[in-house]
């Protein structure tokens, strides 16, 4: 065999091979977007329960930056890409639930000297959360009447908010919506990527191609003159 044609050869194997590694994630990117998404297309944790004696529960801050990447010359909106959703009941039927999203500065003013804890650490699998607690005498207003909100929703019975991302440094909080001690919730988290699927066809499409391309490399290299 000639150097051109185990040149011809090797990357034949190499796109074959490529072909594999496309196909097979964009199946399986197509699987999971049909049979792990629910009837919005969201990927969505189980609902689990949160129990604590505070007046609020908090994530650690999320410190987004959307503007960092660059795109054709243009910044991505991610927040065209990437919605999140978090669904929540109060297990109290006398009570109803608050959901929210702020930047940081704003959720720390209002908590200010009141009891909360702020959930450190979150597992899926094993399902597992730590807390910080933070010690506080004072009594928050209700959640309802702050204007500093990004997203927010409350009321009886399970609630849904959705955010799509923004730069900022963002905080969940989980309440009741009267401001009162004594949290007892479940909830779950959900997140949803609009060109899951459109990536899926480009690696099957990509497959195809290579798969084509390496067959037509491997035939013309074995191909007696």
């Amino acid at each position: 065999m000639s150097t051109g044609k185990t040149v011809l050869l090797v990357f034949g194997i190499i796109f074959l091979l490529a072909s594999v590694g496309l196909l097979l994630g964009g199946g399986a990117l197509v699987w999971a977007n049909s049979a792990r998404t629910d009837s919005e297309g969201f990927f969505t944790t189980k609902a689990r329960q949160i129990e604590r004696d505070s007046h609020a529960i908090v994530t650690v801050p999320a410190d987004i930056d959307l503007e960092a990447g660059w795109h054709w010359g243009s910044r991505w909106d991610w927040s065209d890409f990437v919605t999140f959703k978090v669904e929540g009941s109060n297990n109290d039927p006398s009570r109803q639930i608050f959901i929210g999203i702020a930047e940081e500065s704003d959720v720390k003013d209002y908590l200010s000297g009141v009891e909360y804890d702020e959930i450190t650490e979150w597992s899926i699998y094993p399902y597992r959360v730590e807390y910080e607690h933070h010690p506080g005498s004072s009594v928050p207003t209700a959640p309802i009447s702050q204007t500093f909100w990004a997203e927010s929703a409350r009321g009886a019975g399970t609630q849904t908010l959705k955010w799509e991302p923004e730069t900022g440094n963002w905080v969940l909080v989980l309440m009741n919506d009267d401001g009162s001690a004594g949290i007892d919730l479940s909830g779950s988290v959900g997140v949803k990527v609009s060109w899951l699927f459109g990536i899926a066809i480009g690696f099957l499409v990509g497959g195809v191609v290579a798969l084509v391309a390496g067959i037509l490399m491997v035939y013309f290299a074995a191909r007696r003159s």
